[in-house]
């Protein structure tokens, strides 16, 4: 006896998975995966905007802070 993991491409392989078990020909067995732990976000967002980009915007938060520090 061997057991494999299928990974189902369509909605109808579950049934007919389920007529070959109740065929006796195979048993399905069901696992819950846990769930995969959240990465850092800065792993997650790293390299979604060029580095030419990321300086822009730094240079323009700092802009942007600059303006609420001055005197009205």
């Amino acid at each position: 006896m061997e057991t494999l993991t299928i990974e189902l491409k369509q909605a109808k392989s579950m049934a007919l998975l389920e007529d070959l078990e109740a065929l006796n020909i195979i048993k399905i067995i069901r696992k819950k995966t846990p769930p995969k732990p959240p990465g850092k976000l800065s792993d997650m967002f790293r390299g979604s905007i060029s580095a030419e980009e990321a300086d822009r915007f730094n240079e323009y938060a700092k802009k942007s802070r600059d303006e609420w520090e001055r005197d009205i």
